[in-house]
């Protein structure tokens, strides 16, 4: 660490910097494995991604990570089993974190500033700089990359799972393009000013629980257990209210790290599209699906991206799951109408009727030549990738749909089984699937959940 934060320098016009604070923000952010340049010729071969704020001159960047390499290595003589490491200087804070063996992230952020003009007791002004060391914090920042990494993991699998299977060279290059097309519009999002809220809110606290009474979770799993056969497929279920993507109800067996990994994109994409807005706000907006183009992948004909997975819950808890994740104490049950007559289902469009599916099979709001809009169906299919028990990935297909009680509901499906991509690819699946929500009447539960809310107020 620095042995002084503060500095001080003649004020001459030509040289004086302008006054006031100046937040902190990224110098240069890259991913590196030392084992893919070992060679003094081929050193340049370890760096998987490099950005700065400024062009970086090839050897300068070479010089970065030589010294990323002399500290960690350094730091981990006092603590091997330590993946995180951080080095505190002056005018930056270098943070580094190994989330695969052998794969480093690591980032350098140039500290928040606060410039004053003081006069000395010989009455000369001087130039005082303050660097804002303690305004960093470390936690923040190595869970700043974990975030990253968990996205990037949910979306294309592991770093050692790409490459694996391919020479190494062509193993690198595939690798480079998936770092290069996640971390390039993500890096640059950054509000390091806010990093502790963003990160106390993501991290932290996890994630937020939607108040739903004992009974009505019961209700829920009931509902979601109880799926005909041609839902079978899916193998994890998760219902977020679209108000505050809090956590309604989630399979026993999907893990809380897994969830939060799934609410995080849910929060980025989902929300991004016009049914989640208000209605007022809707009608004034094109139909518009932000942020998704940028992972979109071949998916049989319009397939889109690259996501999730678990394994197929077995589980009959009808209980909130009971892991150290979750701790909510549910308040008394409430008394939920069962259902009389099932709400009336177009099954002759393809075309959902009490919802929207953002995922899937989706509505697209397209203007023909003549100026008029028309909507229509199309396949956007996200696949994502979760742990499995055995350690390593299963494959997912993500479909969400939300229902017009505004309860957003996920559903994973495995795509190693046979049949799973021809049956997303047409329709009946989702008409059974809204049917199935809607029969079972879950807008009352919103309902009564709702006014229960209202009246503890």
């Amino acid at each position: 660490m620095s042995s002084s934060n503060l500095s001080t320098t003649s004020a001459t016009p030509s040289t004086t910097p302008a006054l006031g604070n100046t937040p902190p923000h990224l110098s240069y952010y890259c991913v590196y494995n030392p084992s893919l340049g070992q060679s003094e010729e081929n050193t340049k071969d370890q760096i998987l991604y490099y950005t700065a704020k400024k062009v970086v001159p090839a050897d300068v960047k070479m010089k970065q990570i030589g010294l990323a390499q002399a500290l960690v290595n350094f730091s981990s003589a006092f603590s091997p089993r330590q993946p995180a490491q951080n080095v505190h200087s002056q005018k930056n804070r270098l943070v580094f974190w190994q989330p695969e063996p052998g794969f480093w992230m690591h980032m350098c952020v140039e500290l928040g500033v606060v410039r004053k003009q003081l006069k000395d007791n010989k009455g000369k002004e001087k130039l005082v700089t303050e660097y804002l060391d303690a305004q960093l914090s470390d936690r923040a920042l190595e869970a700043l990359l974990r975030l990253g990494y968990e996205q990037f993991k949910l979306l294309n699998g592991t770093m050692t799972s790409i490459m694996d299977g391919l020479p190494q060279r062509q193993g690198a290059r595939t690798l480079m393009h998936h770092i290069e097309e996640f971390f390039s519009e993500w890096i640059w999002q950054w509000d390091l000013d806010r990093l502790d809220t963003m990160i106390f809110a993501a991290v932290y606290h996890g994630v937020p629980r939607f108040p739903l009474p004992r009974a009505d979770y019961q209700r829920l799993h009931e509902i979601v257990s109880a799926s005909p056969a041609q839902l079978d497929v899916i193998s994890h279920t998760m219902i977020f209210d679209n108000d505050r993507m809090e956590l309604v109800y989630r399979s026993p067996s999907l893990k809380m790290t897994d969830v939060r990994a799934l609410r995080t994109w849910l929060s980025r994409h989902a929300q991004g599209h016009p049914s989640t807005k208000p209605k007022e706000k809707e009608e004034k907006k094109e139909f518009k699906m932000s942020g998704i183009k940028t992972f979109t992948k071949s998916f049989s004909h319009t397939h889109i991206l690259n996501y999730f997975t678990p394994s197929k819950s077995t589980s009959t808890t009808a209980t909130a799951p009971a892991d150290e994740d979750t701790t909510n104490t549910l308040p008394s049950p409430s008394d939920i109408p069962t259902a009389p007559s099932s709400p009336n289902l177009n099954t002759a469009t393809d075309m959902p009727q009490h919802g929207t599916y953002l995922s899937g099979r989706i509505q697209k709001t397209v203007v023909d030549l003549s100026g008029a809009t028309q909507t229509r169906m199309e396949s956007e299919v996200v696949r994502v990738y979760l742990d499995n028990v055995e350690g390593g990935l299963d494959e997912y297909f993500l479909v969400v749909y939300k229902h017009e009680s505004n309860f957003v509901w996920v559903f994973l499906l495995p795509s190693y089984m046979e049949g799973t991509e021809d049956l997303l690819a047409g329709v009946n699946f989702y008409v059974d699937l809204e049917k199935h929500i809607v029969e079972h009447q879950v807008d009352k539960i919103k309902q009564c959940c709702t006014k229960e809310l209202k009246e503890k107020r």
